[in-house]
């Protein structure tokens, strides 16, 4: 086993990291063994600043301590770091040398004996011969951060995955997170030895099933931790297309039948002359006698609508388009115009619709960009609109739980 400790922290005056490999005859030693044995090294190397073994302890990355008396194979795993870290540290049990402590370590290795015994017992009759295995995993701590994730997976479920007994704690990973619904680098698999997941370092990635469990037959324990998700609102940039609607009065809906048929022929002509030459306000005059007439045509609609489109009136636009498509429901013509109306209103999900229905009626490549502008803008807008509700109601929440008085503090004074 080889392992890393540290002395200090890196980048700060005398940091010094130590890779120390261990025979395998040191997995039931103290890990007291293990300070002494880098203390020699550290001293040898510095001879003018020793220290002492009695007067310091090894730690976790996390600051858990290690006790001199835990086990090297309870407490350590391949190519994991530890700390040196100043201060002596008490035995979690007798101290060595004397007769409790004695006692204490035969009545610990015949147990332990007694498991490895057994252990091996079950993995000659039940997995010698078995090309696959069928590794239990139970759940013991589940937290997802506060993601939404379509799993009914709780804590105490346990799932069995067939796998090769090759096959690393990694592999074992990846088919987990297919069943529960999370990421391997959110989760930690944990041998059941020596107390658990709660007393010891998870199992690393790279171990090999059949190197840490001699059978199928041990149930491994997953804490499942994700990190809390941060709520990201984006910022919406300006859309240059966009004016929002004019405060002029809307054009006035015409009547359901034409008075004069060859008059209103005659007003579109000539209002459809003065479009061409660019008069918008003389052919928007003249296009609205024709519809006044009475029963105007979706193409006459449409006309007027593109003018006032063109006047900076999307509202009145859009709803010409909306008249338009009452007399002709499949006029690609009318759902263009309704888009571009609706985008410059800033109406970007109606805009979207009606972009894609005119393109589902009769594709045009001229609209594709803008059809693509709007619905991403749209996306863009609702995902916005999303995230400030849950940024809301987790302050709500969060207000909630700050007003909640304690027992001490709600209950009344005594008279």
């Amino acid at each position: 086993m080889k392992i890393y400790i540290h002395k200090g922290q890196e980048g700060e005056e005398g940091y010094v990291k130590q890779s120390i490999k261990l025979p395998k005859s040191w997995s039931s030693k103290p890990l007291s063994n293990v300070l002494e044995l880098f203390v020699e090294g550290y001293n040898k190397k510095y001879p003018d600043a020793p220290i002492s073994a009695t007067e310091w302890h090894l730690e976790r990355p996390k600051g858990s301590t290690l006790f001199p008396d835990d086990h090297v194979a309870s407490a350590l795993t391949e190519y994991c770091d530890v700390y040196c870290v100043s201060g002596g540290v008490k035995y979690r049990g007798p101290p060595p040398g004397t007769a409790a402590a004695l006692e204490a370590k035969e009545a610990e290795e015949r147990a332990a004996k007694e498991a490895a015994a057994l252990e091996a017992e079950a993995a000659t009759e039940n997995s010698n011969n078995k090309a696959q295995w069928n590794v239990k995993v139970k759940c013991v701590s589940l937290d997802r951060g506060g993601m939404d994730v379509k799993s009914q997976w709780k804590v105490g479920d346990i799932t069995r995955v067939t796998i090769e007994p090759h096959a690393t704690i990694g592999m074992l990973q990846n088919r987990v997170g297919l069943m529960v619904g999370a990421h391997p680098k959110h989760q930690f698999i944990y041998h059941p030895r020596n107390g658990g997941y709660e007393k010891n370092e998870p199992l690393s990635p790279l171990d090999k099933l059949k190197d840490v469990m001699a059978s199928d037959l041990v149930t491994l324990e997953l804490v499942i931790q994700v990190p809390k998700q941060q709520i990201y609102i984006e910022s919406l940039s300006d859309d240059e297309g966009f004016i929002g609607p004019e405060d002029l009065e809307p054009p006035i809906a015409p009547p359901d039948e034409c008075q004069d048929m060859n008059r209103q022929i005659e007003l579109k002509a000539q209002a459809d002359e003065a479009a061409l030459a660019q008069e918008n306000e003389k052919a928007l005059d003249l296009y609205s006698q024709a519809i006044a007439l009475g029963a105007p045509s979706s193409q006459l609609l449409c006309k007027r609508g593109e003018i006032f489109l063109a006047l900076n009136r999307p509202k009145a636009a859009s709803l010409d388009a909306t008249k338009a498509l009452e007399a002709n429901p499949d006029s690609v013509k009318a759902y263009k115009l309704r888009a571009k109306a609706r985008r410059k209103l800033g109406e970007y999900e109606l805009a979207s619709t009606d972009f894609g229905q005119a393109q589902r009626i009769d594709f045009d490549d001229s609209i594709v960009d803008i059809q693509a502008y709007v619905t991403k803008r749209a996306k863009k807008i609702r995902a916005i609109a999303l995230a400030e509700e849950q940024q809301l109601a987790e302050q709500q929440q969060q207000n909630q739980d700050d007003n909640i008085p304690t027992e001490q503090n709600s209950s009344s004074p005594s008279p």
